[in-house]
């Protein structure tokens, strides 16, 4: 009898545990516990670390997203690749008005304390535009603050 609990004391902690596998050891505890309480139902998480974020890519509904966290666990934002069609329609209209030479090389939605802001990146054969969106305002290019900037912004 006493073979059964321990059995699934040990099958229990197993399962729990490859949650929790793929979480290199310097990524902040609390971050993590945090993006679990958000995303409970999240698949197939990958984590990065720097000093000021962490950041968790994952599978959610089919969808990848990105979480980051500062490392005390608190939210900053969560990023997702959308479609043209999931715009708010005065956005979607506006950008093919004013940029109908261009197409859509990269769309996302960026969700955080401040509201939703949309950033696209359009192309045609002469070169390209990043345009910003924030909180359902009219398209505005977006520049990146210094040539540094692009590498920690996936555009």
């Amino acid at each position: 009898m006493k073979k059964i609990p321990l059995a699934l004391a040990l099958i229990l902690t197993a399962g729990l545990s490859s949650g929790f596998a793929n979480i290199p050891v310097d990524i902040s505890k609390k971050a993590v516990a945090a993006f679990h309480a958000d995303f409970h139902r999240a698949k197939e998480v990958n984590w990065k670390a720097s000093p000021k974020y962490v950041q968790a890519q994952f599978n959610l509904d089919n969808k990848i997203m990105f979480a980051y966290y500062k490392p005390d666990g608190s939210f900053i934002c969560l990023i997702r690749n959308i479609l043209t069609t999931e715009l708010p329609s005065y956005l979607r209209n506006d950008f093919r008005k004013s940029y109908s030479s261009y197409w859509v090389s990269e769309l996302f939605e960026v969700n955080g304390d401040q509201g939703t802001s949309y950033f696209i990146k359009l192309e045609n054969g002469e070169g390209s535009v990043i345009l910003n969106s924030e909180n359902g305002g009219e398209w505005r290019i977006y520049n990146l603050p210094d040539p540094s900037a692009k590498r920690m912004v996936t555009l």
